[in-house]
Protein backbone atom coordinates (compact mmCIF):
# COMPACT_ATOMS: atom_id res chain seq x y z
CA UNK A 1 0.00 0.00 0.00
CA UNK A 2 2.93 2.35 0.74
CA UNK A 3 4.39 1.85 -2.76
CA UNK A 4 1.04 2.66 -4.40
CA UNK A 5 0.83 5.92 -2.41
CA UNK A 6 4.33 7.04 -3.48
CA UNK A 7 3.49 6.25 -7.06
CA UNK A 8 0.31 8.28 -6.83
CA UNK A 9 2.26 11.16 -5.43
CA UNK A 10 4.75 10.90 -8.22
CA UNK A 11 1.95 10.77 -10.77
CA UNK A 12 0.30 13.78 -9.20
CA UNK A 13 3.57 15.67 -9.32
CA UNK A 14 4.14 14.63 -12.93
CA UNK A 15 7.49 13.04 -12.03
CA UNK A 16 6.74 9.38 -12.47
CA UNK A 17 8.79 9.04 -15.65
CA UNK A 18 11.64 11.15 -14.25
CA UNK A 19 12.59 8.36 -11.86
CA UNK A 20 12.37 5.64 -14.42
CA UNK A 21 14.45 7.58 -17.08
CA UNK A 22 17.54 9.41 -15.66
CA UNK A 23 18.21 11.42 -18.93
CA UNK A 24 14.65 12.63 -19.10
CA UNK A 25 14.82 13.73 -15.46
CA UNK A 26 17.86 15.92 -16.14
CA UNK A 27 16.11 17.54 -19.11
CA UNK A 28 13.03 18.26 -17.02
CA UNK A 29 15.10 19.87 -14.30
CA UNK A 30 16.85 22.03 -16.91
CA UNK A 31 13.54 23.12 -18.45
CA UNK A 32 12.14 23.93 -15.06
CA UNK A 33 15.19 26.00 -14.28
CA UNK A 34 14.78 27.92 -17.53
CA UNK A 35 11.12 28.46 -16.80
CA UNK A 36 11.93 29.72 -13.34
CA UNK A 37 14.55 32.06 -14.76
CA UNK A 38 12.10 33.33 -17.36
CA UNK A 39 9.50 33.89 -14.65
CA UNK A 40 12.09 35.63 -12.54
CA UNK A 41 13.04 37.90 -15.46
CA UNK A 42 9.39 38.59 -16.14
CA UNK A 43 8.83 39.39 -12.48
CA UNK A 44 11.81 41.75 -12.54
CA UNK A 45 10.48 43.37 -15.70
CA UNK A 46 6.99 43.76 -14.23
CA UNK A 47 8.48 45.06 -11.00
CA UNK A 48 10.53 47.61 -12.97
CA UNK A 49 7.50 48.65 -15.00
CA UNK A 50 5.55 49.00 -11.78
CA UNK A 51 8.30 51.18 -10.32
CA UNK A 52 8.26 53.34 -13.48
CA UNK A 53 4.45 53.57 -13.43
CA UNK A 54 4.49 54.55 -9.76
CA UNK A 55 7.22 57.15 -10.38
CA UNK A 56 5.64 58.89 -13.35
CA UNK A 57 2.18 58.86 -11.79
CA UNK A 58 3.36 61.11 -8.96
CA UNK A 59 3.28 64.21 -11.11
CA UNK A 60 1.48 65.65 -14.10
CA UNK A 61 4.14 68.25 -14.84
CA UNK A 62 5.97 67.27 -18.02
CA UNK A 63 9.42 68.38 -16.91
CA UNK A 64 9.20 66.39 -13.67
CA UNK A 65 7.75 63.32 -15.46
CA UNK A 66 10.71 63.19 -17.85
CA UNK A 67 13.32 63.80 -15.15
CA UNK A 68 11.82 61.13 -12.84
CA UNK A 69 11.63 58.66 -15.75
CA UNK A 70 15.33 59.02 -16.59
CA UNK A 71 16.41 58.83 -12.96
CA UNK A 72 14.36 55.66 -12.32
CA UNK A 73 15.44 53.90 -15.56
CA UNK A 74 19.13 54.61 -14.95
CA UNK A 75 18.86 53.34 -11.36
CA UNK A 76 16.94 50.18 -12.29
CA UNK A 77 19.23 49.23 -15.18
CA UNK A 78 22.46 50.52 -13.67
CA UNK A 79 23.13 52.83 -16.63
CA UNK A 80 25.27 55.94 -16.81
CA UNK A 81 23.32 58.48 -18.88
CA UNK A 82 19.97 59.12 -20.48
CA UNK A 83 18.32 61.80 -22.57
CA UNK A 84 14.88 62.31 -24.08
CA UNK A 85 13.82 64.00 -27.31
CA UNK A 86 10.21 65.14 -27.71
CA UNK A 87 8.48 65.48 -31.04
CA UNK A 88 7.43 68.99 -32.02
CA UNK A 89 3.74 68.89 -32.91
CA UNK A 90 2.98 66.87 -36.04
CA UNK A 91 6.43 67.44 -37.56
CA UNK A 92 9.37 65.01 -37.52
CA UNK A 93 11.50 67.49 -35.62
CA UNK A 94 12.87 66.21 -32.30
CA UNK A 95 13.89 68.58 -29.50
CA UNK A 96 16.14 67.63 -26.58
CA UNK A 97 13.92 68.17 -23.56
CA UNK A 98 15.44 66.30 -20.62
CA UNK A 99 18.80 64.69 -19.84
CA UNK A 100 20.71 63.11 -16.95
CA UNK A 101 24.40 62.19 -16.60
CA UNK A 102 25.54 64.08 -19.72
CA UNK A 103 28.33 66.65 -19.96
CA UNK A 104 27.50 70.19 -21.16
CA UNK A 105 29.51 69.58 -24.35
CA UNK A 106 27.51 66.45 -25.17
CA UNK A 107 24.21 68.26 -24.51
CA UNK A 108 25.30 71.20 -26.67
CA UNK A 109 26.10 68.93 -29.63
CA UNK A 110 22.82 67.06 -29.25
CA UNK A 111 20.92 70.35 -29.26
CA UNK A 112 22.82 72.13 -32.02
CA UNK A 113 23.47 69.41 -34.59
CA UNK A 114 20.58 68.16 -36.76
CA UNK A 115 19.49 64.57 -36.14
CA UNK A 116 19.55 63.74 -39.84
CA UNK A 117 19.90 59.99 -40.44
CA UNK A 118 20.78 59.06 -36.86
CA UNK A 119 19.35 56.21 -34.81
CA UNK A 120 16.63 58.46 -33.25
CA UNK A 121 15.17 59.24 -36.68
CA UNK A 122 15.00 55.51 -37.52
CA UNK A 123 13.32 54.75 -34.19
CA UNK A 124 10.70 57.45 -34.72
CA UNK A 125 9.85 56.28 -38.25
CA UNK A 126 9.85 52.53 -37.47
CA UNK A 127 8.29 52.82 -33.99
CA UNK A 128 10.75 50.15 -32.76
CA UNK A 129 13.63 50.22 -30.27
CA UNK A 130 17.15 49.99 -31.69
CA UNK A 131 20.58 49.35 -30.17
CA UNK A 132 23.86 50.92 -31.25
CA UNK A 133 26.63 48.72 -29.92
CA UNK A 134 29.21 51.49 -30.24
CA UNK A 135 28.12 55.10 -29.80
CA UNK A 136 31.55 56.20 -31.03
CA UNK A 137 30.38 55.41 -34.55
CA UNK A 138 27.58 58.01 -34.43
CA UNK A 139 28.43 60.52 -37.20
CA UNK A 140 26.66 63.39 -35.39
CA UNK A 141 28.82 63.43 -32.26
CA UNK A 142 32.46 64.36 -31.86
CA UNK A 143 34.59 61.37 -30.89
CA UNK A 144 36.38 63.39 -28.24
CA UNK A 145 33.10 64.37 -26.61
CA UNK A 146 31.85 60.77 -26.54
CA UNK A 147 35.16 59.40 -25.22
CA UNK A 148 35.27 62.08 -22.57
CA UNK A 149 31.73 61.17 -21.58
CA UNK A 150 32.79 57.51 -21.27
CA UNK A 151 29.76 56.17 -23.10
CA UNK A 152 29.74 52.97 -25.15
CA UNK A 153 26.55 51.03 -25.96
CA UNK A 154 23.46 53.06 -26.72
CA UNK A 155 19.75 52.08 -26.81
CA UNK A 156 17.07 54.27 -28.41
CA UNK A 157 13.40 53.62 -27.58
CA UNK A 158 10.23 55.18 -29.05
CA UNK A 159 7.84 56.84 -26.60
CA UNK A 160 4.43 55.88 -27.96
CA UNK A 161 0.92 57.03 -27.13
CA UNK A 162 -2.12 55.96 -29.15
CA UNK A 163 0.10 54.41 -31.83
CA UNK A 164 1.88 57.73 -32.34
CA UNK A 165 5.52 58.43 -31.49
CA UNK A 166 5.63 61.46 -29.19
CA UNK A 167 9.35 61.27 -28.45
CA UNK A 168 12.48 59.11 -28.22
CA UNK A 169 14.30 58.03 -25.05
CA UNK A 170 18.02 57.25 -25.20
CA UNK A 171 20.06 55.43 -22.55
CA UNK A 172 23.76 54.56 -22.65
CA UNK A 173 26.00 52.17 -20.74
CA UNK A 174 29.75 52.40 -20.17
CA UNK A 175 32.64 50.00 -20.81
CA UNK A 176 30.78 48.50 -23.79
CA UNK A 177 28.33 46.68 -21.57
CA UNK A 178 25.78 45.36 -24.12
CA UNK A 179 22.00 45.64 -23.94
CA UNK A 180 20.21 42.27 -23.86
CA UNK A 181 16.91 41.37 -25.47
CA UNK A 182 15.47 41.47 -21.97
CA UNK A 183 16.72 45.06 -21.58
CA UNK A 184 15.25 45.99 -24.93
CA UNK A 185 11.87 44.49 -23.99
CA UNK A 186 11.87 46.33 -20.69
CA UNK A 187 12.78 49.62 -22.37
CA UNK A 188 10.03 49.11 -24.96
CA UNK A 189 7.46 48.62 -22.19
CA UNK A 190 8.76 51.70 -20.41
CA UNK A 191 8.49 53.65 -23.68
CA UNK A 192 4.77 52.93 -23.92
CA UNK A 193 4.21 53.96 -20.31
CA UNK A 194 6.19 57.16 -20.64
CA UNK A 195 4.51 58.02 -23.97
CA UNK A 196 1.10 57.91 -22.30
CA UNK A 197 2.46 59.90 -19.33
CA UNK A 198 3.82 62.57 -21.71
CA UNK A 199 0.45 62.95 -23.42
CA UNK A 200 -1.30 63.15 -20.04
CA UNK A 201 1.20 65.77 -18.85
CA UNK A 202 0.68 67.77 -22.03
CA UNK A 203 -3.08 67.55 -21.65
CA UNK A 204 -2.74 68.61 -18.02
CA UNK A 205 -0.52 71.55 -19.00
CA UNK A 206 -2.92 72.55 -21.76
CA UNK A 207 -5.87 72.27 -19.35
CA UNK A 208 -4.03 74.26 -16.68
CA UNK A 209 -3.12 76.91 -19.25
CA UNK A 210 -6.71 77.14 -20.47
CA UNK A 211 -7.93 77.18 -16.88
CA UNK A 212 -5.53 80.03 -16.16
CA UNK A 213 -6.71 81.86 -19.27
CA UNK A 214 -10.33 81.30 -18.24
CA UNK A 215 -9.54 82.58 -14.75
CA UNK A 216 -7.86 85.66 -16.21
CA UNK A 217 -10.78 86.15 -18.58
CA UNK A 218 -13.18 85.78 -15.64
CA UNK A 219 -11.22 88.34 -13.63
CA UNK A 220 -11.22 90.69 -16.63
CA UNK A 221 -14.96 90.21 -17.08
CA UNK A 222 -15.49 90.73 -13.37
CA UNK A 223 -13.42 93.90 -13.53
CA UNK A 224 -15.32 95.08 -16.61
CA UNK A 225 -18.61 94.26 -14.91
CA UNK A 226 -17.63 96.29 -11.85
CA UNK A 227 -16.49 99.11 -14.11
CA UNK A 228 -19.76 98.88 -16.01
CA UNK A 229 -21.65 99.07 -12.72
CA UNK A 230 -19.66 102.14 -11.76
CA UNK A 231 -20.25 103.68 -15.18
CA UNK A 232 -23.96 102.91 -14.96
CA UNK A 233 -24.10 104.50 -11.54
CA UNK A 234 -22.18 107.49 -12.86
CA UNK A 235 -24.45 107.67 -15.90
CA UNK A 236 -27.49 107.49 -13.66
CA UNK A 237 -26.06 110.29 -11.53
CA UNK A 238 -25.21 112.37 -14.59
CA UNK A 239 -28.59 111.68 -16.08
CA UNK A 240 -30.26 112.86 -12.89
CA UNK A 241 -28.00 115.91 -12.88
CA UNK A 242 -28.86 116.61 -16.52
CA UNK A 243 -32.56 116.25 -15.81
CA UNK A 244 -32.19 118.64 -12.90
CA UNK A 245 -30.06 120.98 -14.98
CA UNK A 246 -32.19 120.95 -18.08
CA UNK A 247 -35.57 120.21 -16.56
CA UNK A 248 -38.13 122.78 -15.53
CA UNK A 249 -36.36 123.28 -12.20
CA UNK A 250 -33.47 124.95 -14.01
CA UNK A 251 -35.66 127.48 -15.82
CA UNK A 252 -35.80 130.21 -13.23
CA UNK A 253 -38.76 132.53 -13.26
CA UNK A 254 -42.04 133.22 -11.46
CA UNK A 255 -43.39 135.72 -13.95
CA UNK A 256 -46.85 134.82 -15.24
CA UNK A 257 -45.54 134.56 -18.80
CA UNK A 258 -42.91 132.03 -17.73
CA UNK A 259 -45.51 130.12 -15.71
CA UNK A 260 -47.57 129.76 -18.88
CA UNK A 261 -44.50 128.40 -20.68
CA UNK A 262 -43.91 125.85 -17.91
CA UNK A 263 -47.46 124.57 -18.26
CA UNK A 264 -47.09 124.41 -22.03
CA UNK A 265 -43.81 122.45 -21.78
CA UNK A 266 -45.44 119.81 -19.59
CA UNK A 267 -48.35 119.51 -22.01
CA UNK A 268 -46.34 119.20 -25.23
CA UNK A 269 -43.49 117.05 -23.92
CA UNK A 270 -45.53 113.85 -24.20
CA UNK A 271 -46.24 114.29 -27.91
CA UNK A 272 -43.96 114.09 -30.96
CA UNK A 273 -45.29 117.24 -32.60
CA UNK A 274 -42.85 119.77 -34.02
CA UNK A 275 -42.18 122.76 -31.77
CA UNK A 276 -41.09 126.25 -32.87
CA UNK A 277 -39.55 128.34 -30.07
CA UNK A 278 -39.31 132.07 -30.85
CA UNK A 279 -37.62 134.73 -28.81
CA UNK A 280 -34.72 137.13 -28.69
CA UNK A 281 -31.15 135.88 -28.31
CA UNK A 282 -30.27 134.93 -24.77
CA UNK A 283 -33.82 134.27 -23.57
CA UNK A 284 -33.17 130.55 -22.94
CA UNK A 285 -34.66 128.88 -26.01
CA UNK A 286 -32.27 125.93 -25.83
CA UNK A 287 -33.08 125.38 -22.14
CA UNK A 288 -36.76 125.13 -23.06
CA UNK A 289 -35.96 122.69 -25.89
CA UNK A 290 -33.92 120.50 -23.53
CA UNK A 291 -36.68 120.60 -20.92
CA UNK A 292 -39.18 119.37 -23.53
CA UNK A 293 -36.83 116.47 -24.41
CA UNK A 294 -36.03 115.57 -20.77
CA UNK A 295 -39.71 115.41 -19.87
CA UNK A 296 -40.60 113.36 -22.98
CA UNK A 297 -40.61 109.58 -23.52
CA UNK A 298 -37.51 110.13 -25.67
CA UNK A 299 -35.36 111.26 -22.74
CA UNK A 300 -33.24 108.06 -22.86
CA UNK A 301 -32.31 108.76 -26.49
CA UNK A 302 -29.99 111.48 -27.88
CA UNK A 303 -30.68 115.22 -27.82
CA UNK A 304 -28.68 116.62 -30.74
CA UNK A 305 -28.11 120.34 -31.29
CA UNK A 306 -27.53 121.81 -34.75
CA UNK A 307 -26.82 125.53 -35.07
CA UNK A 308 -28.01 126.36 -38.56
CA UNK A 309 -26.23 129.71 -38.63
CA UNK A 310 -22.81 128.20 -37.87
CA UNK A 311 -22.24 126.58 -41.29
CA UNK A 312 -21.84 127.80 -44.83
CA UNK A 313 -24.61 126.87 -47.24
CA UNK A 314 -22.45 124.20 -48.90
CA UNK A 315 -21.73 122.48 -45.57
CA UNK A 316 -25.08 122.81 -43.82
CA UNK A 317 -26.74 119.93 -45.70
CA UNK A 318 -23.72 117.72 -44.99
CA UNK A 319 -23.92 118.63 -41.30
CA UNK A 320 -27.65 117.92 -41.07
CA UNK A 321 -27.96 114.88 -43.36
CA UNK A 322 -24.41 113.52 -43.62
CA UNK A 323 -22.36 112.71 -46.71
CA UNK A 324 -20.77 109.82 -48.54
CA UNK A 325 -17.05 109.40 -49.10
CA UNK A 326 -15.95 111.50 -52.09
CA UNK A 327 -19.18 113.55 -52.18
CA UNK A 328 -17.08 116.72 -52.30
CA UNK A 329 -13.50 117.87 -51.78
CA UNK A 330 -12.43 116.88 -48.29
CA UNK A 331 -15.07 114.16 -47.85
CA UNK A 332 -12.51 111.44 -47.10
CA UNK A 333 -14.97 109.15 -45.33
CA UNK A 334 -18.67 108.59 -44.83
CA UNK A 335 -20.15 110.83 -42.16
CA UNK A 336 -23.48 110.58 -40.37
CA UNK A 337 -25.50 113.77 -40.14
CA UNK A 338 -27.22 115.24 -37.09
CA UNK A 339 -30.56 113.69 -38.04
CA UNK A 340 -29.05 110.18 -38.09
CA UNK A 341 -27.28 110.81 -34.78
CA UNK A 342 -30.58 111.92 -33.23
CA UNK A 343 -32.51 108.84 -34.40
CA UNK A 344 -34.96 107.84 -31.68
CA UNK A 345 -34.45 111.12 -29.83
CA UNK A 346 -34.81 114.84 -30.50
CA UNK A 347 -32.96 117.30 -32.73
CA UNK A 348 -32.81 121.01 -31.85
CA UNK A 349 -32.45 123.20 -34.94
CA UNK A 350 -31.24 126.51 -33.54
CA UNK A 351 -31.44 129.66 -35.69
CA UNK A 352 -33.76 127.89 -38.16
CA UNK A 353 -34.43 131.21 -39.87
CA UNK A 354 -30.86 131.28 -41.23
CA UNK A 355 -31.08 128.22 -43.50
CA UNK A 356 -30.94 128.86 -47.29
CA UNK A 357 -33.88 128.05 -49.62
CA UNK A 358 -32.32 124.86 -51.04
CA UNK A 359 -31.86 123.38 -47.57
CA UNK A 360 -35.38 124.52 -46.61
CA UNK A 361 -36.75 122.25 -49.35
CA UNK A 362 -34.79 119.22 -48.13
CA UNK A 363 -35.81 119.91 -44.53
CA UNK A 364 -39.46 120.11 -45.59
CA UNK A 365 -39.27 116.57 -46.96
CA UNK A 366 -37.66 115.31 -43.75
CA UNK A 367 -40.44 116.85 -41.67
CA UNK A 368 -43.10 115.33 -43.93
CA UNK A 369 -41.67 111.84 -44.55
CA UNK A 370 -38.83 111.43 -42.02
CA UNK A 371 -36.63 110.40 -44.98
CA UNK A 372 -33.53 111.85 -46.65
CA UNK A 373 -30.36 110.91 -48.56
CA UNK A 374 -26.83 111.74 -47.55
CA UNK A 375 -25.00 114.26 -49.71
CA UNK A 376 -23.54 112.30 -52.62
CA UNK A 377 -25.54 109.19 -51.70
CA UNK A 378 -28.43 107.29 -53.25
CA UNK A 379 -29.71 105.22 -50.32
CA UNK A 380 -32.77 106.64 -48.60
CA UNK A 381 -32.43 106.83 -44.82
CA UNK A 382 -35.48 106.81 -42.53
CA UNK A 383 -35.27 108.25 -39.04
CA UNK A 384 -37.55 108.64 -36.04
CA UNK A 385 -36.78 112.12 -34.73
CA UNK A 386 -38.71 114.83 -32.95
CA UNK A 387 -37.85 118.26 -34.35
CA UNK A 388 -37.63 121.28 -32.07
CA UNK A 389 -36.68 124.48 -33.87
CA UNK A 390 -35.81 127.94 -32.56
CA UNK A 391 -35.23 131.37 -34.03
CA UNK A 392 -34.73 134.96 -32.92
CA UNK A 393 -36.35 136.18 -36.13
CA UNK A 394 -39.99 136.84 -36.82
CA UNK A 395 -40.58 133.91 -39.16
CA UNK A 396 -44.05 135.13 -40.08
CA UNK A 397 -42.52 138.31 -41.47
CA UNK A 398 -39.74 136.31 -43.14
CA UNK A 399 -42.40 134.18 -44.80
CA UNK A 400 -44.36 137.21 -45.97
CA UNK A 401 -41.22 138.72 -47.50
CA UNK A 402 -40.47 135.46 -49.34
CA UNK A 403 -37.25 134.63 -47.46
CA UNK A 404 -38.75 131.62 -45.72
CA UNK A 405 -40.91 128.93 -47.31
CA UNK A 406 -44.55 129.11 -46.31
CA UNK A 407 -45.04 125.34 -46.30
CA UNK A 408 -41.95 124.85 -44.11
CA UNK A 409 -43.12 127.57 -41.72
CA UNK A 410 -46.44 125.83 -41.14
CA UNK A 411 -44.70 122.46 -40.75
CA UNK A 412 -42.47 123.94 -38.05
CA UNK A 413 -45.05 126.07 -36.30
CA UNK A 414 -47.27 123.20 -35.13
CA UNK A 415 -46.72 124.17 -31.48
CA UNK A 416 -45.40 127.74 -31.09
CA UNK A 417 -43.63 128.83 -27.90
CA UNK A 418 -43.00 132.55 -27.45
CA UNK A 419 -40.27 133.34 -24.90
CA UNK A 420 -40.53 136.86 -23.44
CA UNK A 421 -37.43 139.08 -23.23
CA UNK A 422 -36.04 139.79 -19.77
CA UNK A 423 -37.20 143.44 -19.88
CA UNK A 424 -40.79 142.17 -19.92
CA UNK A 425 -40.33 140.05 -16.80
CA UNK A 426 -38.10 142.12 -14.55
CA UNK A 427 -39.82 140.66 -11.52
CA UNK A 428 -37.74 137.51 -12.27
CA UNK A 429 -34.43 139.41 -12.01
CA UNK A 430 -34.04 138.96 -8.19
CA UNK A 431 -34.60 135.20 -8.59
CA UNK A 432 -32.22 134.95 -11.54
CA UNK A 433 -29.35 136.87 -9.93
CA UNK A 434 -29.74 134.83 -6.74
CA UNK A 435 -29.55 131.61 -8.77
CA UNK A 436 -26.48 132.72 -10.75
CA UNK A 437 -24.78 134.01 -7.59
CA UNK A 438 -25.13 130.57 -5.96
CA UNK A 439 -23.76 128.84 -9.05
CA UNK A 440 -20.68 131.03 -9.52
CA UNK A 441 -19.93 131.55 -5.82
CA UNK A 442 -19.78 127.78 -5.38
CA UNK A 443 -17.66 127.36 -8.51
CA UNK A 444 -15.16 130.01 -7.36
CA UNK A 445 -15.24 128.95 -3.68
CA UNK A 446 -16.31 132.40 -2.52
CA UNK A 447 -18.73 133.20 0.31
CA UNK A 448 -20.67 136.04 -1.30
CA UNK A 449 -23.95 136.84 0.44
CA UNK A 450 -25.62 139.09 -2.12
CA UNK A 451 -25.71 142.39 -3.99
CA UNK A 452 -25.64 145.96 -2.74
CA UNK A 453 -28.77 148.11 -3.14
CA UNK A 454 -27.08 150.15 -5.88
CA UNK A 455 -26.23 147.01 -7.89
CA UNK A 456 -29.72 145.58 -7.55
CA UNK A 457 -31.16 148.93 -8.67
CA UNK A 458 -28.97 148.87 -11.78
CA UNK A 459 -30.14 145.32 -12.54
CA UNK A 460 -33.79 146.36 -12.28
CA UNK A 461 -33.41 149.56 -14.32
CA UNK A 462 -31.31 148.09 -17.11
CA UNK A 463 -33.17 146.85 -20.24
CA UNK A 464 -30.93 143.78 -20.81
CA UNK A 465 -30.75 143.60 -24.64
CA UNK A 466 -28.83 140.35 -24.25
CA UNK A 467 -31.55 139.03 -21.95
CA UNK A 468 -30.86 136.25 -19.42
CA UNK A 469 -27.52 135.33 -21.03
CA UNK A 470 -26.24 138.89 -20.55
CA UNK A 471 -27.43 138.92 -16.92
CA UNK A 472 -25.70 135.59 -16.30
CA UNK A 473 -22.43 136.90 -17.74
CA UNK A 474 -22.64 140.07 -15.64
CA UNK A 475 -23.11 138.07 -12.42
CA UNK A 476 -20.22 135.74 -13.30
CA UNK A 477 -18.00 138.78 -13.99
CA UNK A 478 -18.98 140.39 -10.69
CA UNK A 479 -18.37 137.23 -8.65
CA UNK A 480 -14.88 136.85 -10.11
CA UNK A 481 -13.94 140.45 -9.28
CA UNK A 482 -15.68 140.65 -5.90
CA UNK A 483 -13.35 141.09 -2.90
CA UNK A 484 -15.89 141.12 -0.10
CA UNK A 485 -19.10 139.45 0.96
CA UNK A 486 -21.27 141.77 -1.14
CA UNK A 487 -21.11 142.59 -4.83
CA UNK A 488 -20.88 146.34 -5.28
CA UNK A 489 -21.07 148.67 -8.25
CA UNK A 490 -17.30 148.55 -8.70
CA UNK A 491 -17.50 144.79 -9.47
CA UNK A 492 -19.80 145.30 -12.48
CA UNK A 493 -18.57 145.28 -16.08
CA UNK A 494 -17.42 148.66 -17.40
CA UNK A 495 -20.09 148.74 -20.11
CA UNK A 496 -22.86 148.41 -17.55
CA UNK A 497 -21.38 151.08 -15.26
CA UNK A 498 -21.16 153.47 -18.21
CA UNK A 499 -24.89 153.02 -18.84
CA UNK A 500 -25.58 154.36 -15.32
CA UNK A 501 -22.91 157.04 -14.74
CA UNK A 502 -24.80 158.77 -11.91
CA UNK A 503 -24.77 157.56 -8.35
CA UNK A 504 -28.07 156.29 -7.05
CA UNK A 505 -28.32 158.63 -4.14
CA UNK A 506 -30.60 160.94 -6.13
CA UNK A 507 -32.58 158.15 -7.75
CA UNK A 508 -35.47 156.27 -6.31
CA UNK A 509 -34.20 153.93 -3.67
CA UNK A 510 -34.43 150.19 -3.69
CA UNK A 511 -37.24 150.57 -1.19
CA UNK A 512 -39.25 152.61 -3.71
CA UNK A 513 -38.46 150.15 -6.44
CA UNK A 514 -39.68 147.25 -4.28
CA UNK A 515 -42.88 149.17 -3.52
CA UNK A 516 -43.48 149.94 -7.21
CA UNK A 517 -42.84 146.29 -8.15
CA UNK A 518 -45.36 145.06 -5.56
CA UNK A 519 -47.96 147.55 -6.75
CA UNK A 520 -47.39 146.48 -10.37
CA UNK A 521 -47.80 142.77 -9.60
CA UNK A 522 -50.89 143.38 -7.45
CA UNK A 523 -52.43 145.27 -10.35
CA UNK A 524 -51.66 142.41 -12.75
CA UNK A 525 -53.23 139.89 -10.37
CA UNK A 526 -56.28 142.05 -9.62
CA UNK A 527 -55.26 142.35 -5.97
CA UNK A 528 -54.93 138.58 -5.43
CA UNK A 529 -52.25 138.47 -2.73
CA UNK A 530 -51.70 134.72 -3.10
CA UNK A 531 -50.99 135.01 -6.84
CA UNK A 532 -48.91 138.16 -6.27
CA UNK A 533 -46.72 136.38 -3.68
CA UNK A 534 -46.31 133.44 -6.06
CA UNK A 535 -45.13 135.71 -8.91
CA UNK A 536 -42.77 137.59 -6.63
CA UNK A 537 -41.25 134.28 -5.46
CA UNK A 538 -42.09 134.80 -1.83
CA UNK A 539 -44.65 133.69 0.76
CA UNK A 540 -47.93 135.40 1.61
CA UNK A 541 -46.74 136.20 5.15
CA UNK A 542 -43.64 137.92 3.75
CA UNK A 543 -45.77 139.82 1.27
CA UNK A 544 -48.12 140.95 4.08
CA UNK A 545 -45.11 142.26 5.97
CA UNK A 546 -43.93 144.25 2.97
CA UNK A 547 -47.43 145.63 2.40
CA UNK A 548 -47.44 146.93 5.98
CA UNK A 549 -43.89 148.21 5.55
CA UNK A 550 -44.76 150.24 2.45
CA UNK A 551 -48.20 151.23 3.67
CA UNK A 552 -49.97 149.53 0.77
CA UNK A 553 -53.65 148.96 1.31
CA UNK A 554 -55.28 146.18 -0.70
CA UNK A 555 -59.08 146.11 -0.72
Amino acid sequence: MRKEHDKLNNRELGMEKDFSQPGTAITGISNRKQTEEALERRNRELSSLNVIATTISRSLELEKVLADTLRTVLDLMDLKAGWIFLREGETDKLILTSHLGLSPEFVREEMERPLGNCICSHVMRRKKALIAENILKCPRLSRSVVEEQGLACHASVPLISKDRVVGVMNVASENFRPFSDEDLGLLTGIGHQVGVAIENARLFEDTRKKSSELKEAYERLKSLYEELKRERKKTKTLKKALEERFGLENIVGKNHKMQAIYDLIEDISQSDSTVLIQGESGTGKELIARAIHVLSPRKERPFVVANCSAYAQTLLESELFGHEKGAFTGAIRRKKGRFELADGGSIFLDEIGEIPPTTQLVLLRVLQEKKFERVGGEDTIKVDVRVIAATNRNLAQEMMSGRFREDLYYRLNVIPVMVPPLRERKDDIPLLVKHFLEVYSTASSKAIRGFSEEVMQIFLDYDWPGNVRELQNVVEHAVILAKGEMITQIDLPHSLKETFPRTYADISSLKDTEKNLILKVLKETDGNKYQAAKRLGTTRSTLYGKLRKHGIMVP
